[in-house]
């Protein structure tokens, strides 16, 4: 059954990148989002065997490069049969996200969850969104979810911390959001494991449940299941930092100095704390260009090339000062703004979570409805999966852990419905379960009033 729900979701995906590369088409342009356009730049530069960088020297850790390289096929053809080959692309492993899902669900509480999970991101309009954007959500969100799985189905076994690790490592190289993962990651796997005393729980019984880890880990201790934990954690980190060093060597030999995501972190933290800032990314990160002509200035007058890739006087580049000073500017603001600080937040909380998307690159009205529907079916589905989960609570908590997350991180930067897109597609684990069961419960019920 899985099969053709993952069908279902590829016909859907389909269907609608070839409206929306139509719409495109009608409003005579390739993409609808700016960030598409700097992932396509970088890519062709990637499939011409170019430096990478986005626009010259002042910019070469501009973007994370696995997205880019993930669309370099693409960019060999003409812009628009490679930005429509680029759609397809998105939409297999879109699909992918939607066959994760289900069997996942399916794996945690039967049938009916799995093929109700699909059918939630196979619809939700949101996944649909991100498998034809032209976006980073659409390597990141399968990517993130085998992280999750692989977490959550660990027991003992450390090269399931380890794998859990490396699909979080490359994740982060498709999109930086999710460096700080571990940390909550780890302060929900020592709540739980530190959730209940020993006593409390049931001893095995029989030989072979002895030999399992997943029962033993009944009877230890706390701090024997703490220091589980943390071996499972180390090897998530060691799975993290190998496929993520080649980057940081990269930025490294470019900059002297550790750079571990990009260095965008100083616009985006000053796009979200700032005189002006609207909780939102709708400035179009304007305020740059005061910053680098005040940087040029400052350098000029000190007799600092800002041009140059390395400069002797400093063992920094343009581009990583300037990132430092609007990191500084951002902070110095938040500091001095408390109270604007405490506002933006909840704005920046109402425009992530509201049921209704105000964006205007979304289009029409009926994809703002399809939207807002399935967003609050899922939320409440995810909400009675919880309620109901029993024994299964620990391992759904790991798929309901990304809204707090995300929700936590865009308190600081700016703020929309499109940050909100991979925490809801892996709720769908848990809305599946959810809603399978209250289907069950109504069956119950009418088989009770016939009889």
């Amino acid at each position: 059954m899985i099969r053709y729900v993952i069908l279902l979701a590829l016909f859907i995906r389909i269907a609608a990148a070839f409206q929306w590369q139509h719409q495109a088409d009608e409003e005579a342009r390739i993409f609808r989002f700016g960030d598409s356009e700097s992932y396509w730049v970088l890519a062709s530069k990637i499939a011409d065997g170019q430096p990478y960088d986005y626009a010259g020297e002042t910019s070469r850790i501009f973007r994370a490069p696995l997205y880019p390289l993930f669309l370099s096929a693409a960019t060999y053809l003409d812009d628009r049969t490679g930005v429509m080959l680029a759609r397809m692309m998105g939409v297999f492993v879109g699909c992918l996200s939607v066959g994760l899902i289900a069997i996942t669900a399916q794996r945690l509480a039967g049938k009916s969850a799995g093929l109700c999970a699909g059918l939630l991101a196979a619809f939700y309009p949101g996944a649909i969104g991100m498998s034809i954007f032209i976006l980073s959500e659409a390597i990141f969100c399968p990517l993130m979810l085998l992280s999750i799985i692989a977490w959550s189905g660990r027991n003992d076994r450390w090269w399931y911390g380890g794998l859990s690790g490396v699909a979080c490592g490359l994740a982060c190289l498709a999109r930086p959001s999710l460096f700080l993962w571990p940390v909550f990651l780890a302060l929900l796997s020592y709540a739980f494991a530190m959730r209940a005393s020993p006593s409390s729980l049931p001893e095995p019984t029989t030989s072979a449940t002895k030999n399992s880890w997943l029962s033993r880990s009944g009877s230890l201790s706390v701090s024997s299941r703490l220091i589980n934990n943390s071996l499972l954690l180390l090897a998530f980190a060691i799975g993290m930092v190998i496929i993520m060093s080649p980057w940081w060597y990269r930025n490294y030999t470019i900059t002297k100095r550790f750079v571990p995501t990009t260095l965008q972190v100083g616009a985006s933290l000053y796009d979200g704390w700032h005189a002006g800032a609207s909780g939102g990314s709708d400035e179009g990160m304007a305020f740059v260009v005061p910053f680098a002509e005040q940087l040029r200035q400052d350098e000029r007058e000190s007799g600092i090339d800002s041009n140059a890739s390395k400069v002797n006087s400093v063992n920094d580049t343009f581009e990583w000062r300037l990132n430092d000073r609007l990191f500084k500017a951002a902070l110095n603001w938040a500091n001095q703004n408390r109270s604007d600080v405490c506002r933006l937040a909840l704005i920046k909380l109402r425009k992530m979570w509201n049921p209704w998307p105000t964006a205007k690159e979304l289009g029409g009205m009926g994809v703002r409805i399809s939207e807002s529907i399935a967003y609050v079916v899922i939320v409440v589905c995810a909400c009675v999966g919880l309620c109901i989960a029993g024994e299964r609570k620990e391992t759904m908590w790991y798929y309901a852990l990304p809204i707090f997350y995300f929700a936590a991180l865009h308190l600081v930067f700016a703020s929309s419905v499109r940050y909100r897109q991979p925490a809801i597609l892996v709720l769908c684990v848990v809305a599946g379960i959810g809603a399978a069961w209250m289907l069950e419960q109504i069956a119950n019920q009418r088989t009770r009033s016939r009889a």
